[in-house]
């Protein structure tokens, strides 16, 4: 092999190894069922609490049952289209993958202990109002690590913005108001940044 050849080699390897660092985030189109599902419900759930809906607060199960069904099954649907679209397994998109998993199993865990909490009779139903308050930061960390590792440094301003949404949630802890703050916070924290990488995958290609 001539040093032209070992020249040419390096400089198609390096081609590729850029193109999958700079390859687009993919998980846009599950980001963007999840923040419209989740503002929907935050909205609902507002409502219930408010009295701005003519609905028992009794049946509020009903409702987040109904959002982890059609979470999990748009989840499911649109997961298979995005692993076999080109670059998923680039470093930005298997990090993004990992985080946001993490993410997920976290609020379920914190779900979990809550309802045991109040099945022993140690808790109360106020404590679901964590949730939304852990949620958004646990968005901006999930944002700003895959900003960090990759070249999509444009998720810092999302991160920013997700730990100000948990910040301005907490003072409304306890009052129906919360989830008001919380359904119009995730337009910006979760909606806003889909429709960005949405946007930037179809501008790639």
């Amino acid at each position: 092999m001539t040093n032209q050849q070992t020249l040419d080699d390096l400089n198609y390897a390096t081609a590729l190894a850029k193109s999958g660092s700079e390859a687009p985030l993919v998980g846009g189109p599950v980001g963007l069922m999840w923040g419209i599902l989740i503002s929907v419900t935050l909205l609902a759930h507002w409502g219930i609490v408010s009295g701005t809906l003519a609905i028992e607060p009794q049946y509020l199960w009903a409702l987040w049952i109904g959002f982890s069904a059609l979470g999990g099954f748009g989840s499911a649907i649109l997961g298979k289209k995005i692993a076999t679209k080109p670059g998923v397994q680039s470093m930005a998109n298997r990090v993004e993958h990992a985080v946001w998993s993490m993410f997920t199993l976290m609020l379920a865990c914190l779900w979990v202990g809550i309802v045991i909490s109040m099945l022993l009779g140690m808790g109360s139903v106020a404590l679901f109002d964590l949730v939304p308050i852990v949620g958004f930061a646990g968005q901006g960390l999930a944002y700003g690590v895959t900003a960090k590792i990759s070249h999509h440094k444009w998720l810092a301003w999302a991160s920013g913005a997700a730990f100000l949404a948990s910040m301005m949630c907490l003072p409304a802890f306890g009052q129906p108001v919360l989830y008001l703050i919380a359904a119009i916070a995730t337009v910006f924290t979760v909606v806003v940044p889909s429709l960005k990488t949405i946007g930037f995958e179809h501008a790639s290609q």
